[in-house]
This record gives C-alpha cells, sequence and structure tokens, in this order.
C-alpha cells in the first residue's frame, strides 16, 4: 500500500484530481488529505502535476485510490466542491 499526503497551504481553496478517475477533492487552507492506493513498493505509485486550479495526482499501477481525512476516514468524491470554478 503506497500513501502520499497532499497538504493546502496556501490562503484559497485548493483542488486535488485523482486520475485516472477523474474525482475531484477541495482543500480549505491548512487541511491535508492523503491518497491510498493498493500498489506494490518497487513501482512508482503516484505521479504529481501542479496547475492553475491545484494538484493532480495520478495513480500508477492501481486498480484503485481512496482518499483519507486527517482521521483516516474515507473522504467522497467532490468533497468541500465550490458551486463555480474560475480560472
Amino acid at each position: 500500500m503506497s500513501k502520499m499526503d497532499v497538504s493546502n497551504e496556501s490562503g484559497r481553496k485548493l483542488g486535488l484530481w485523482v486520475e485516472p478517475w477523474g474525482a475531484d477533492y477541495w482543500l480549505r487552507p491548512g487541511e491535508t488529505l492523503t491518497v491510498v492506493a493498493d500498489t506494490a513498493a518497487e513501482q512508482t505509485p503516484f505521479n504529481v502535476v501542479m496547475h492553475d486550479q491545484g494538484v493532480t495526482v495520478w495513480v500508477n499501477s492501481a486498480s484503485a485510490a481512496e482518499v483519507l481525512d486527517k482521521d483516516d476516514k474515507p473522504v467522497p468524491f467532490g468533497h468541500q466542491r465550490p458551486t463555480s470554478v474560475t480560472s
């Protein structure tokens, strides 16, 4: 199992997309979410891409991924999604 924390140290809401599933999560300033994938330790589990609206985490060589909050509870996709997203 591989885990990666994503923390929002900005002063605004930050988008996190987990691909290839297109699942989106939104972090408030100071919030951290953890991406968990069932991958072997010798594989490269994640690729990270930064962009204008946030960060995309590509999960490599796994059939599923889960996003957890600070209490290790699963977070549903669309977590804190804003009603509109501007560029």
